[in-house]
């Protein structure tokens, strides 16, 4: 679709009650810190500390088995460290909508989801590691999974019907059927997601582009991210044992373009990757 398509979807999602949560002050006092060349770790640590879920978020990725450290950072400046500072900002992010769309009737669904979220964020950061991806920086890779479908998670929210789809379990349905079924698109919400939280643009696109039927008309870095977020989700769906027909029909072939030149082949990075899931 084109920007002026989008547009209009946008206009009628919002007419229709959905709301996108504003950025938490926290948020805001962090993406400060991106305006000044001289911040650093410590810095940021010393923002990011005021909150515990945002220090408690920034902990969990930079001691989760991605990173591959043999002892987890004992201080936040060393997490953030480990971390760098852009992909710092993004698990920071991800936190922040995380709290803003928290809602205590929809507990267990919602842990669900950023369950879910989580795993295809850290799957892509250990792609893009374990392929030595060049030219693709962690953080977008990072912000892409996790927020590519930050859509599902506004939409959970509007509407208990939609919400009543996934269960506690955290089945995960098909997307494209339940949005038809409810006249909406979570990618589109997403979009709107992405845009007012002041995502970089290739995250943005590739949250409104990751089921696009015709990857290969993508910019080659919107592609590229899309690719790195199906394949998560496709390993996902092996373990769960489920088919992953979007997998097999659309982006397997743009996947294989990408890894081509990789350190590893596709079924290997697979089966290395399948057997580091829990």
């Amino acid at each position: 679709m084109s920007e002026a398509d989008d547009n209009r979807l946008i206009d009628a999602i919002l007419a229709s009650g959905v709301k996108i949560p504003p950025m938490p002050a926290a948020l805001l006092d962090v993406l400060q810190l991106e305006r000044y060349d001289d911040a650093g770790a410590r810095e940021y640590a010393a923002v990011i500390a005021r909150d515990p879920a945002l220090a408690g978020s920034v902990f969990r990725v930079a001691g989760s088995p991605v990173m591959g450290l043999r002892t987890k950072p004992d201080t936040l400046e060393q997490a953030i460290t480990v971390l760098g500072l852009r992909t710092t900002v993004a698990v920071v992010r991800s936190e922040g909508l995380r709290g803003a769309l928290h809602d205590p009737a929809l507990e267990a669904v919602m842990n669900s989801l950023w369950k879910r979220m989580n795993a295809v964020a850290d799957l892509v950061l250990a792609t893009v590691r374990k392929a030595r991806l060049r030219g693709l920086r962690e953080d977008l890779a990072f912000q892409a999974g996790i927020f590519h479908d930050c859509g599902v998670a506004v939409l959970c929210r509007r509407d208990p019907a939609y919400a009543h789809a996934f269960g506690a379990a955290g089945v995960w349905p098909d997307l494209a059927a339940l949005d038809a079924a409810h006249n909406t698109s979570h990618a589109v919400v997403g979009l709107m997601v992405a845009r007012n939280w002041q995502l970089p643009p290739d995250v943005a696109q590739t949250v409104r582009q990751h089921h696009d039927r015709r990857p290969e008309a993508l910019p080659e870095s919107v592609r590229a991210l899309c690719v790195l977020v199906q394949f998560a989700c496709y390993l996902l769906a092996r373990k769960s044992g489920i088919d992953d027909s979007e997998w097999e029909t659309v982006w397997k072939e743009h996947a294989e373009a990408l890894f081509r030149h990789a350190s590893m082949d596709l079924a290997e990075l697979e089966a290395e990757l399948l057997s580091s899931l829990p």
